[in-house]
């Protein structure tokens, strides 16, 4: 639209005297009008654009903090069970010191259900931690 006013300008300028001058005129005038309301819409267009990406950062927002909270659990759930499997692979395998050591019950309650009750009550208070915020 713009380039066609700058053409009718120059058309109105030398024909001012012919017998399509005010048909030119007229002409110019609703060009003058489309071309406005061109601008206002771009215009609109580019507000609501820029809405719309604040909108979408808000959500891209949203979601890392969902994702930073679950990777948080997941962080401490494995902290939790770490000594768990160490516990497990420790008493899973049968080498003579374990055999000739732990040979009592008081032994096996302090390395093996001791080694496994504290990681529990670990996750256990993380837990009712966590659901009470």
């Amino acid at each position: 639209m713009h380039p066609l006013l700058t053409v009718l300008t120059t058309i109105e300028r030398t024909n001012r005297e012919g017998p399509l001058a005010p048909y030119f005129h007229d002409v110019h005038d609703y060009l003058r009008l489309i071309s406005d309301e061109v601008a206002a819409q771009r215009d609109l267009l580019a507000t609501i654009l820029e809405a719309n990406m604040a909108v979408i950062s808000v959500e891209q927002t949203r979601i890392g903090v969902r994702q930073n909270e679950s990777i948080r659990q997941l962080t401490i759930l494995a902290t939790v069970f770490l000594p768990l499997t160490f516990v497990t692979g420790f008493f899973g395998q049968n080498f003579g010191y374990l055999v000739r050591h732990v040979n009592t019950a008081w032994d096996f309650l302090v390395f093996g259900i001791g080694g496994l009750a504290l990681p529990c009550l670990l996750l256990l208070y993380w837990i009712r931690r966590t659901t009470a915020r």
